[in-house]
């Protein structure tokens, strides 16, 4: 009853450690700089809290050559104890709250930072980070104010960096005041203002050098500007790629995917509408054209049987199981192939055999035993080594080698197809190396939405290029001649699958449905046509099939030649680039809550 209870007890904890979260729902800047250049900071960070944390933290960096003074804090409603620890980058402000933590906390803190502002030979600088890059959280918007030691505002220049979170930013009197969007998290916001030089300026207050600061600064500036119009205009570009990558599909297909009309109204076909050999017929109505799949091959070897090259009949054996305790009845299937005369007089009107088909008959007598093989052995042999996955791979050309595709089929659609898919992908590829290079996301935030349309771009050329090689009939195009040859021959196979069809209208003999089964198993459909002989063909009938002795053990023969071939398959053996001066500036840090 304890371990039900202890059991219930962590159930109910789980949900809530789980709901532990915070947002950021807002913060505020406020900085003062006065005449000196000392910079007076006030910052207010908004905290949403969802579940117990023990504290809240600011991270303030210090660079070298600047220093922070008179650091002071507390939270709203006076929620949490203040305490400053010194850290090797800086200092770490941090404000310890209550055991129950309130929903919301704000957490203010000031200081004064000194050598934040540089005095040059012809103007002042003031460049700070707003908003450091160290957040683990998105921060919902911030809102900020720099009163500066001018009169008016026609003494300030600025510029804000990325320019892409800005909502409002002006200027009234000596005050800047600006307001962004979200901004992420991870991701740093910062302003750079040029104002009057400062007369007198004490070194132990700000930075201090001879150099023309104004010029290097609008250099900076302007080389950061015209990187964001050139990022923009690749920008256009590429939804410009996205787009033609969309529609030439469309366009291809329209061109070059179209079917011819002809002549030809039938619905069924109730015999094989040509002489074509049953691999052949495979390797054009399945899979690529002229490629035959593993059901040519199957179809190879069963149209053996039928001509009466080979027979196939069940076997029966025990099998011991448990150390010898128990056994049990297993089923095989032998294949047998017939005398080397019947060899040379088939038992059809067939007056030799195909090279290809004389290479499977040679494959099958290479692996019997006193022409004799179980089709488990032969399985288990085929599949052992890389032999079996060489000999298909030679076997294919063989066959591609009796089809002349030219007449039957156009591949100009899927040709300019894998072209146009290589080409975006390649594209993709530049495009995914050069953007982060010379356009950093941090530095322009358009850069991480280019990235993510090059991402798409490129996996849709990829896609276009395997579509293009798996479904080739999709954008290429029969010619008239290979259009009937196809239609023809799947209205055959709609009859072989067709059982009221083939009820009202069976073949006339048990050795016609052997010739059909073998063509039903080249157009994948065997197993279908096997069950429709069962109920159509009487059993004394059926047992004069060649067939017969395989017919409820199909389903592992069929496949066995796949699988076989699939074991022996080798594969189944064995940050530069950004713009100088932005992103530097003084200020940053991160924070967060623990």
């Amino acid at each position: 009853m304890k371990v039900i209870l202890l059991f219930l007890v962590i159930l109910c904890l789980v949900p809530s450690a789980s709901a532990r979260d915070y947002a950021l729902e807002g913060a505020t800047t406020n900085i003062t700089i006065d005449s000196s250049g000392i910079v007076h900071v006030e910052e207010s960070i908004s905290y949403v809290f969802e579940g117990n944390y023990n504290e809240v933290f600011r991270t303030l960096d210090v660079p070298p050559g600047e220093s922070i003074r008179n650091i002071e804090g507390h939270c709203s409603d006076e929620a949490c104890t203040f305490r400053v620890e010194p850290t090797s980058e800086g200092y770490e402000l941090i404000g310890e709250l209550p055991n129950s933590t309130p929903e919301e906390v704000t957490f203010f803190i000031s200081y004064d930072h000194y050598g934040a502002v540089k005095v040059h030979k012809d103007i002042s600088e003031f460049h700070y980070k707003l908003w450091g890059e160290e957040w683990e959280k998105p921060l919902g918007s911030l809102r900020g104010s720099i009163t500066l030691p001018v009169e008016n505002e026609s003494e300030i220049q600025y510029w804000i960096h990325p320019t892409g979170y800005t909502q409002a930013a002006s200027v009234k009197q000596n005050v800047l005041n600006l307001k962004t969007n979200e901004i992420p998290s991870y991701q740093w916001y910062e302003i750079r203002i040029a104002f009057p030089r400062i007369k007198s300026p004490d070194p132990s207050l700000v930075q201090i050098d001879d150099a023309e600061g104004l010029e290097e600064i609008l250099a900076i500036e302007n080389e950061y500007q015209q990187k964001g119009l050139i990022l923009k205009n690749l920008y256009r570009l590429t939804i410009l790629l996205a787009l033609l990558a969309l529609a030439l599909p469309f366009l291809i297909y329209f061109r070059y995917g179209r079917e011819p009309r002809i002549d030809y109204e039938a619905i069924y076909e109730r015999e094989p509408p040509t002489d074509s050999r049953p691999a052949v017929v495979n390797a054009i109505m399945q899979g690529r054209i002229g490629t035959p799949t593993m059901d040519g091959f199957t179809a190879t070897v069963m149209n053996l049987a039928n001509l009466g090259y080979i027979s196939l009949r069940t076997i029966k054996y025990e099998e011991s199981k448990a150390l010898g305790l128990f056994k049990s009845e297993s089923e095989d299937i032998l294949i047998e192939l017939a005398s080397p005369d019947l060899y040379t007089k088939a038992k059809s009107d067939l007056t030799k055999l195909e090279d290809f088909e004389k290479d499977v008959f040679d494959l099958l007598k290479k692996h019997a035993s006193g022409n004799k093989i179980s089709w488990a052995k032969l399985k288990k042999e085929l599949g052992k080594g890389t032999d079996f996955y060489n000999f298909v791979l030679d076997w294919n050309k063989k066959v591609e080698r009796h089809i002349v595709v030219e007449k039957l089929f156009r591949s100009t659609g899927n040709t300019y197809m894998t072209l146009f898919g290589a080409a975006v992908l390649i594209a993709a590829v530049v495009y995914f190396i050069a953007i982060p290079r010379f356009f950093p996301s941090d530095t322009f935030p358009l850069a991480s939405n280019m990235n993510i349309l090059v991402i798409l771009i490129g996996a849709f050329g990829l896609v276009m290029i395997v579509f293009s090689g798996t479904f080739e009939k999709v954008l290429g195009r029969w010619t008239p001649e290979g259009r009937l040859y196809y239609k023809r021959w799947n209205n055959f196979k709609r009859y072989l699958t067709d059982f009221s069809a083939l009820k009202e209208h069976p073949p006339e003999s048990i050795e016609i449905w052997d010739s059909y089964l073998v063509y039903a198993t080249a157009l994948g459909v065997a197993e279908e046509v096997l069950k429709n002989m069962s109920l159509v063909v009487p059993a004394e009938q059926l047992r004069a099939s060649h067939f017969y002795y395989v017919h409820h053990s199909y389903g592992q023969f069929g496949s066995g030649f796949g699988r076989a071939y699939s074991s022996s398959s080798p594969s189944s053996s064995g940050s530069g680039g950004g713009v100088g001066g932005v992103g530097g500036g003084s200020g940053g840090g991160g924070g967060g809550a623990r």
